[in-house]
C-alpha cells in the first residue's frame, strides 16, 4: 500500500558480523509495507555475501563509488525514495518485530514529523551479549530535562535532544533540506533539534531498537569519537549551524517569519555547509540508485 509504505536505510561499512541481523530484523518487522536499502558505504569488502541467500524482494543492495559517511548514504537514499515515510537503522543495532508498526501509529496519531523510542543498550562480553542501561526511556517538555530523555521544545542552547534512530516523514526530512549537511560524524544530533523547529517529534516509551556499543564504530573509534579532534572540529560546525537556523525559528516563533520561509533558510544554512562537489555526487548517486528501484 503505498500510502503506508516505508523506506529503511542501513548504511554499511566495515561491521560484516552484525549486517544480518540488522536486515533480518526489518524483513521481520510486523509492518509488510516497507524496502529496506542496505548502502555499502564505499568499503571496498561490501556485505554482500552475509546476505546472499537472503530472496525477498523487499531488500536492495546498493554500493557507492567512494566513502562519504552514512549521513550521506542515507541522503541518498531519502532523495531516490518515493515512500512518505523513512526510518534509520544502523548496520550494527537490530529493531524489535513491531518497531516500524508502532513508530508508524504514533507518528499519525500525533501528526507529528519524528517517531522515536526507548533503546537498550548492549556491549559484547565473553559470555555474550550485555545490556548496559536504557536511553530515550521518557521524553517531556522541560526545557531543563536530562540526557537521554527526548525533549520536544527547544531553547537556544544546543543540546543533544532526541536520537535520530526513528521513523519520520520523508517531507519533513526534505523540508529541512535533507538527510546530510557536510557532517560525517554527528548530524544525528542536530538532525532532531531541526526536526523541533518545523514540527514534533514523537515518544514511543517501549524499547523497540537495539543499539550495540563497540569500540570501532563511530562514535566510539578514538579517530571519530566523542572528545576526537574530528569531533570536536564537528560540533563547533554543528553549534554554528544551530544558531544560525534558531536565529529564524525564534522570528517564525514571534510570527515575523512563516513556516515555508523558516523551512527554505533552514535548506539554505544547512546546504551552504555541503561542498560543490558533494552536492554533485549525491545527485549522481541518487539517480544511480532511483534506476534500481
Amino acid at each position: 500500500m503505498p500510502s503506508l509504505h516505508i523506506t529503511a536505510c542501513i548504511p554499511y561499512f566495515r561491521c560484516s558480523r552484525y549486517i544480518r541481523r540488522a536486515v533480518q530484523s526489518l524483513l521481520h518487522q510486523t509492518h509488510k509495507y516497507l524496502t529496506v536499502i542496505v548502502v555499502n558505504d564505499g568499503d571496498p569488502q561490501p556485505p554482500w555475501d552475509q546476505l546472499s541467500d537472503i530472496r525477498d524482494p523487499r531488500l536492495i543492495r546498493f554500493g557507492l563509488k567512494n566513502n562519504y559517511g552514512p549521513f550521506f548514504a542515507t541522503a541518498v537514499t531519502l532523495n531516490a525514495t518515493s515512500a512518505p515515510y523513512f526510518l534509520i537503522q544502523d548496520a550494527d543495532d537490530w529493531s524489535a518485530p513491531t518497531r516500524a508498526e508502532q513508530l508508524l501509529q504514533a507518528l499519525e496519531r500525533d501528526r507529528s514529523d519524528l517517531a522515536v523510542s526507548a533503546e537498550p543498550q548492549f556491549v559484547e562480553t565473553p559470555a555474550g551479549q550485555r545490556v548496559v542501561g536504557v536511553r530515550w526511556s521518557s521524553a517531556s517538555c522541560d526545557a531543563n530535562a536530562g540526557d537521554f530523555v527526548v525533549h520536544q521544545r527547544i531553547t537556544s542552547k544546543y543540546k543533544y535532544r532526541a536520537p535520530h534512530h526513528g521513523l519520520f516523514r520523508s517531507s519533513s526530512l526534505r523540508a529541512i533540506g535533507g538527510y546530510y549537511a557536510g557532517l560525517r560524524i554527528s548530524y544525528d544530533t542536530l538532525l532532531p533539534n531541526l526536526i523541533l523547529m518545523i514540527g514534533r517529534i514523537s515518544h514511543v516509551r517501549a524499547n523497540l531498537y537495539y543499539r550495540l556499543l563497540r569500540p570501532h564504530s563511530l562514535t566510539h573509534d578514538k579517530r571519530t569519537g566523542i572528545g576526537s579532534s574530528r569531533a570536536k572540529k564537528e560540533l563547533l560546525v554543528q553549534r554554528q549551524l544551530y544558531r544560525s537556523c534558531f536565529s529564524s525559528y525564534r522570528l517564525f516563533a514571534e510570527g515575523l517569519l512563516s513556516a515555508p520561509q523558516l523551512t527554505a533558510t533552514i535548506r539554505r544554512i544547512c546546504g551552504a555547509n555541503v561542498s560543490l562537489a558533494d552536492r554533485n555526487a549525491l545527485i549522481v548517486e541518487a539517480n544511480r540508485l532511483f534506476r534500481v528501484l
